[in-house]
């Protein structure tokens, strides 16, 4: 596996699991998951284009992050799209 995926998987596969696991705690846990992506997306697109535009060393891993943030965000607004036309 190439180290770029390997980067963005371990980026997204953490916080997606969290979040899924909180969503298990019914009303409370959707909140939870809510409120932590919320606050995860714009903190790992911040870092994500810092590390891209100003760092050598770790511009790969601000790329994986700056699309593990994308990733987030359609999964996110999709969630609650699906929640929104269901009440």
């Amino acid at each position: 596996m190439k180290p770029f995926v390997s980067k963005l998987l371990w980026l997204l596969g953490v916080p997606l699991v969290l979040g899924l696991a909180m969503l298990l705690g019914g009303e409370e846990g959707i909140l939870s998951a809510g409120l932590m992506l919320m606050f995860l997306t714009p903190i790992y697109l911040v870092i994500g284009c810092l590390l891209a535009i100003f760092s050598k060393a770790y511009a790969e891993f601000g790329k994986a992050m700056v699309l593990a943030a994308g990733v987030m965000l359609v999964v996110g607004l999709s969630t609650c799209g699906i929640m929104l036309s269901s009440m």
